[in-house]
């Protein structure tokens, strides 16, 4: 299975007033060359897809193309909503884009509905687990099932508990999860493979 992780597209994005639509179209070309030249499975986006939650028009054709090129060229594409989009209107075609190889998930009652990814060298499926920013005013009573007030610790793992009791049900999968998120407590590798002190991440 190869997977290519991406994330935080910002499209949409101004720098000083400048547009960097263009240079962002370079990038999003280089990512379909890189998908297309090592035959990658499937493409994942982890949130923060455009700059802001309303963006351009010029910013959503250019996520569009981004789309249709990767699909067209057989790999899947699994894109979550991140704290700058819209999960409602990112996700609004979800359903109808699954049917071409395309996830852009921001429900977040669906974070526990896998992906499920066929590897191109055959082989049993990966289940990759959508689960958009979580949003603890919105999240938490959602996830709680009555009006409570959350913090994002609390409400991320309401969301992971309802993924772990999925993968339960699916002992012979692999599972990818990805996510945007507040995290801490991570530890990070330098080039020379040695892991230093534990750095909170936010």
């Amino acid at each position: 299975m190869r997977l290519l992780h991406t994330s935080d597209w910002h499209l949409g994005r101004s720098f000083h007033g400048a547009s960097l639509l263009e240079e962002q179209a370079a990038a999003i070309e280089r990512i379909a060359e890189l998908a297309a030249a090592y035959r990658v499975d499937a493409v994942l986006i982890a949130g923060d897809l455009y700059d802001r939650a309303i963006p351009p028009a010029e910013a959503v054709g250019l996520f569009n193309d981004a789309l249709a090129r990767l699909s067209a060229g057989g790999t899947a594409v699994i894109a979550i909503a991140g704290n700058h989009d819209s999960g409602v209107r990112v996700s609004v075609y979800d359903p109808l884009l699954s049917a071409f190889g395309v996830t852009i998930r921001g429900d977040l009652l669906r974070a526990h509905e896998p992906v499920l990814v066929t590897p191109r060298a055959g082989g049993t499926p990966v289940a990759v687990y959508p689960l958009p920013y979580l949003e603890p005013a919105v999240a938490g009573p959602a996830l709680a099932g009555e009006p409570v007030r959350l913090r994002h610790e609390e409400v991320t793992r309401l969301a992971l508990e309802r993924i772990h009791a999925d993968r339960q049900g699916r002992p012979a999968h692999r599972s990818v999860l990805v996510a945007h998120a507040f995290v801490a407590g991570g530890r990070r590798r330098n080039r020379s493979g040695s892991s230093p002190s534990a750095t909170p991440r936010g």
